[in-house]
């Protein structure tokens, strides 16, 4: 029993004094919460992310404010998904830690058109805390030494978004929102099959707000053919907190956690009733390699963020009443590369890689179908979604093992115009 309480202080006071123990597993709490696989509205969960040329009303004011013009006088939206998530993490000769778990998220939006030529709306995506998310035997890796740990989480976030659209002239329209991210989360490492808090290892309770600006178009230049586009500025989401380590008295920390500038394009093109369309989306996760950090004494100051450019194609078939469906597939690329390797991560300038809980970092597919009935007073989506993910990590970095992600989506959405 001694000579495990002395492996475990050993790997408290060499973790925390340089690259902080809390830096493993901070970024899971609030990537749970993310839109790593959580899309703000039906006809972007359900076209395998796509935003620029398909969103409308409300939900538009979330990925693509020009199309916020495609509603009706007044406009009430809503919708939820049931999703299916399952998360696992495999370090080589450990049992494999894993999430699973099925949400069920909504969104909720408005939109008034007081004239033909403007829409004003909003969009609101509530991600509240429910139950507290227990996750065991997690391997925590410090050097040579690995320490299997359990996690239990809990957080909330909520997405806001309130725009514009104006028609400038005939065929070609703009828009602007305001989005804010607030999020508040909570989390405790304990060691593998304790449960009393007088033990736990360490505990953070932290909350944050960031705001971006999003600038959209819209441009029909004849029957055809839709053009979109989009730009979203960056933010930094700064923390506030109180930490405890075992052993110390509370201490107040700072957390920073980054969003990517994200510029995006698409068009849509009819060939008569089916149509085919596409998207393509360059998020700047690289400008935030030193804005995305744990915030506690002697963590990595730098994290390997690497943008990515995401790519979605698909068609859509228009039949006769009001019905459509379509068939897409999306690429997302990993976010953040292998960083420091082991040899060098004990270093002032190390760079933290993968880590646990971080969905962006591995590679994913997503295939998706949707169906589409639409009248004069209601507009409805459903669908579903598949999302399949995987990440290995070589033996000589932080983190290594295989990571692997799926995630099965079904739900629906609609507006009924006023």
């Amino acid at each position: 029993m001694l000579i495990k309480q002395l492996v475990i202080l050993r790997i408290l006071m060499s973790r925390i004094t340089r690259y902080g123990l809390l830096s493993f597993f901070l970024f899971f709490a609030s990537d749970l919460q993310a839109q790593s696989f959580l899309f703000p509205g039906a006809s972007a969960t359900f076209e395998s992310g796509l935003s620029q040329t398909n969103t409308r009303g409300a939900a538009a004011l979330a990925s693509n404010p020009a199309n916020a013009l495609l509603t009706k006088r007044i406009e009430a939206y809503a919708d939820m998904t049931i999703v299916n998530f399952s998360y696992s993490y495999q370090m080589p000769g450990y049992a494999p830690a894993k999430i699973a778990l099925t949400v069920p998220p909504v969104n909720f939006g408005a939109a008034f058109k007081p004239k033909s030529n403007i829409a004003l709306g909003f969009f609101f995506t509530p991600r509240p805390g429910m139950d507290v998310l227990k996750i065991k035997n997690v391997p925590f890796d410090m050097d040579s030494t690995v320490l299997p740990v359990d996690l239990e989480q809990k957080g909330s976030t909520f997405l806001t978004a309130l725009g514009a659209g104006l028609k400038i002239n005939k065929r070609t329209a703009v828009g602007l929102s305001l989005l804010e991210n607030a999020e508040d989360s909570q989390i405790i490492v304990r060691q593998q099959g304790t449960t009393s808090d007088e033990d736990a290892l360490v505990g953070m309770r932290y909350r944050g707000v960031s705001t971006q600006i999003l600038l959209g178009v819209r441009h029909v230049p004849n029957s055809s053919t839709i053009i979109g586009g989009s730009i979203k500025t960056p933010s930094t989401r700064s923390y506030k907190g109180t930490e405890i380590i075992q052993g110390d008295k509370d201490n107040s920390i700072r957390k920073k956690s980054y969003s990517p500038a994200v510029l995006a394009a698409g068009a849509e093109r009819k060939f008569g009733a089916p149509a085919a369309f596409g998207e393509m989306r360059y998020e700047a996760w690289s400008q935030g390699k030193d804005k995305n950090s744990s915030g506690l004494p002697g963590a990595t100051a730098k994290s390997a963020l690497n943008d990515t450019i995401i790519l979605i194609v698909g068609g859509r078939l228009k039949l006769p009443g009001g019905h459509s469906g379509s068939a897409s597939i999306g690429i997302y690329p990993h976010n953040v590369g292998l960083g420091s390797n082991t040899e060098d991560n004990s270093s002032p300038g190390a760079i933290s890689g993968v880590g646990f809980g971080e969905f962006d970092a591995l590679d994913r597919t997503m295939f998706s179908a949707s169906y589409r009935f639409s009248r004069k007073k209601l507009d409805i989506t459903g669908g579903f979604n598949f999302i399949s993910g995987t990440r290995s990590v070589p033996d000589d970095y932080p983190g290594r093992g295989k990571y692997t992600l799926s995630v099965f989506s079904l739900g629906a959405g609609g507006s009924y115009f006023f």
